[in-house]
């Protein structure tokens, strides 16, 4: 792990700085900026901006093996979460990402089935992020499971991964295809090493994702300009209308990208951390991506 890496991962899983930054008059500035907050009314603020502004939600409860929260916890603020954006009429804007550690409980798969169902009333969709290696099987089995009985569920792909170009032929509905996943970086056989790689890897995934029609929902989460680019190539070679795939990133970041995007008429999704947790799960996929440290901090700046 490099020095960077490590100092930055040190300082997300520290779960008093959080709170402590979002006691100061500058820092609840930031917290409105780059996360919904701790509570699930706390995000509506952010889902009902995000909306007037043309843009779609993906609302990210974190939640891990390093995680204080028990699951109850957790699925309780989903729920709470849902409720709100089906009584605000906003559920068909979102998506509730559900955390791949979920699953490895013993209670998870009935976890899922509840979020989903409760998630089909409110109008929304429910997307899981597939996790480590490990883990993507099984994964992608109760995605299946989901989709087989009528509800709109997805799940999250890593380009990183070896894998994920044959998982992209294989998946059906909604896939999130970003870069890396949520958790720490990994070296090992079954995933590419280099920068370059893992772009080239991510352009061969779009590429089978945008030929598969109908039968697959593209969603890229990238701020990545060069690699926004090369997607909108491919969807016109494709035959892709705007609108029939999708854009994805990090609430205050890339802004000026987004509504560009946006106002050209392409679909874009914005992810919103909430939760108690809401500081690991930011700072944590800084951690991912240390060469991206200084666009990320340039982006939270006033004015920025």
């Amino acid at each position: 792990m490099s020095r960077v890496r490590s100092v930055v991962s040190g300082i997300a899983s520290n779960d008093r700085v959080g709170p402590l930054l979002a006691s100061t008059g500058i820092g609840r500035g930031l917290v409105h900026r780059v996360a919904g907050g701790e509570a699930p009314g706390d995000a509506m603020a952010s889902v009902h901006d995000l909306a007037d502004s043309g843009r779609f939600v993906c609302l990210d409860r974190h939640w891990g093996p390093e995680s204080s929260a028990d699951l109850d916890a957790v699925v309780a603020d989903i729920e709470s979460m849902i409720e709100l954006l089906g009584s605000s009429g906003l559920g068909s804007i979102a998506e509730i990402l559900v955390p791949s550690p979920l699953l490895t409980v013993a209670r998870g798969p009935e976890a899922l089935n509840a979020v989903c169902a409760f998630a089909r009333d409110a109008g929304a969709c429910v997307l899981v992020a597939s996790g480590p290696p490990g883990a993507i099987d099984g994964c992608m089995a109760a995605v299946q499971r989901q989709r087989a009985i009528g509800r709109e569920v997805g799940i999250g792909l890593q380009a990183s991964l070896r894998r994920t170009e044959r998982d992209c032929s294989a998946v059906g509905g909604r896939v999130r295809l970003s870069k890396t996943g949520s958790g720490p970086v990994l070296t090992d056989a079954g995933r590419f090493e280099h920068a370059t790689e893992v772009d080239k890897a991510y352009v061969r995934c779009a590429k089978v994702l945008l030929a598969r029609g109908d039968d697959v929902v593209p969603s890229f989460a990238t701020h990545d300009a060069r690699l926004v680019e090369i997607v909108q190539a491919l969807a016109v070679r494709y035959g892709r209308e705007k609108g029939q795939y999708e854009f994805a990133m990090y609430l205050g970041r890339a802004e000026h990208v987004q509504q560009r995007l946006v106002d050209s008429g392409e679909s874009v999704r914005v992810f919103v951390p909430f939760g108690p947790e809401w500081f690991g799960r930011l700072v944590g996929g800084l951690a991912e991506r240390p060469s991206g440290l200084a666009s990320a901090v340039r982006a939270l700046l006033p004015g920025a």
